[in-house]
């Protein structure tokens, strides 16, 4: 690849300073104390609302499973567990149960 060469241009002196450059105000600068005293407390601000929001979503979540799981009734449920024992067991279309699959999957 070749390089490309820029116009610089002529090269001026720097322009005359217009104002006295302010002096660093040592009390609003940053320290390591006060830095160190906001992230100590942030940090435990965060936890602390995670330790009280956390019982919170457990308690949400417990309530949502309840309710998802009472609407379906338990005959359905057990319905469902039969037909798919069955269908492990042999009762699908190649008459194989899961053990004789899995005998046939591992190399021997």
């Amino acid at each position: 690849m070749g390089t490309v060469m820029q116009d610089q241009g002529t090269h001026h002196a720097p322009p005359p300073a217009s104002h006295i450059p302010t002096v660093h105000d040592p009390e609003h600068d940053i320290d390591a104390r006060s830095a160190t005293i906001w992230v100590v407390s942030g940090s435990i601000v965060l936890f602390a609302s995670l330790w009280v929001l956390l019982p919170i979503f457990l308690r949400v979540l417990a309530e949502e499973q309840v309710r998802k799981f009472d609407l379906v009734p338990a005959t359905e449920r057990v319905e469902v567990m039969e037909a798919q024992q069955l269908f492990l067991n042999g009762g699908n279309p190649k008459k194989k149960t899961i053990e004789q699959v899995l005998k046939e999957m591992v190399p021997k």
